[in-house]
Order: structure tokens, then C-alpha cells, then sequence
């Protein structure tokens, strides 16, 4: 398959963004209950909900994002790149939970009170992750048809 520059962008951001949630999971699994993680990665505050709820939502998705999206997202892009039909096939499947995960993390947060309505909430959670995961499943499909 012909790799273009919208190609490029593609895979590129989302080595990036993957990159980046990546990692910060991986600080998640590795040191679950520290300040740091608590501050910088989950948000929001263990003592306004149910502290074993809180963990323990916050640790499934960083033990789903480090061992299982971040995988599929870098050989997607790695693939995409190579030209190659499964690299935008994964890329299909790496960008749905860009924009799933935002649902049940606004229910979550909405009722649990997990982290507070900041305008870095709503770029983040509601704003960038989504909106590239639209795009990048857009891309890909239209290049599998």
C-alpha cells in the first residue's frame, strides 16, 4: 500500500501519543500508590471516592494501555509506515480505544467523582484522545476499502 504523508502523520502521532500514555503507564504499574502516579497520571484524588475503587480502575487501565494497547498502536504505526496491509488494519483496531475508553471514564468520573471537570480533563480525555482516535480509525478504514 502506497504510504503518504497523512500516512506519516498518522503513525507518527500515534507513536506519540502512545509514547507518551505509555509510559506514563508504565509508571503506573510499576509504583501504583505513589504521590507522583496519583498527581501526574490518574488525577483527581483517592479520598473523594471509594479508595479501592479508585485504584483499582485507575490500575486496569494502566495495566490494559502499557501490555496491550501500546503494543498493538506502535506496530500499527510501524506497519503504516512499512505500506503494509496489517499495519493499517492494527491501526483500525488501535484506534478504537481512543475514543471507547472516553465513555466509561466520564460515567466513572461523572458518578464516582474521580477527577475534577479541568479544561486538561476535557482537552485530554474528551479533546485529543478521541479526536485522534476518530481520525486515525477513519484513515485507516478508508485505505482497507
Amino acid at each position: 500500500m502506497e504510504v503518504t504523508a497523512l500516512t506519516w502523520i498518522v503513525a507518527i502521532a500515534g507513536l506519540l501519543l502512545m509514547g507518551l500514555l505509555g509510559t506514563l503507564q508504565w509508571v503506573a504499574v510499576l509504583r501504583p500508590k505513589a504521590d507522583w502516579t496519583v498527581e501526574n497520571v490518574y488525577g483527581g484524588d483517592p479520598s473523594t471516592t471509594d479508595p479501592k475503587a479508585y485504584f483499582a480502575f485507575n490500575q486496569g487501565l494502566a495495566w490494559a494501555d502499557a501490555v496491550f494497547w501500546m503494543p498493538i498502536q506502535v506496530a500499527a504505526s510501524i506497519g503504516m509506515l512499512l505500506g503494509e496491509r496489517w499495519g493499517f488494519l492494527l491501526a483500525l483496531v488501535a484506534s478504537v480505544p481512543f475514543w471507547y475508553t472516553a465513555i466509561p471514564i466520564f460515567v466513572w468520573d461523572r458518578d464516582l467523582g474521580i477527577r475534577r471537570n479541568t479544561v486538561m480533563y476535557w482537552v485530554i480525555i474528551w479533546g485529543m484522545f478521541p479526536a485522534f482516535g476518530l481520525l486515525e480509525g477513519i484513515y485507516a478504514f478508508s485505505r482497507l476499502v
